[in-house]
């Protein structure tokens, strides 16, 4: 789940450092995490370009799927507790 939650902040963010912000992380805790995702789905999730990265194809297409299943969670998680 932490791989998953530092990949849709650093797609959101465009920045590792900055997701590590929002996650109240190190930006090497980020970029190890995504990453680790990386190689455990034998691909490049995001295109490196100086401090800013760019989702690739693949990474777009993994953070839209990835973004509806935690919305899925969060919905999940509000109506167990009513």
């Amino acid at each position: 789940m932490s791989m998953l939650q530092a990949f849709t902040a650093a797609a959101r963010c465009e920045s590792f450092t900055e997701a590590a912000t929002d996650l109240g992380l190190t930006q090497g805790a980020i970029s190890r995490q995504v990453r680790a995702l990386e190689q455990q789905l034998g691909a490049e999730l995001f295109n490196r370009v100086g401090k800013s990265v760019r989702l690739t194809a693949a990474g777009g297409r993994y953070a839209e799927e990835v973004e509806k299943a935690l919305q899925a969670v969060r919905l999940a998680s509000l109506d167990a507790m009513t």
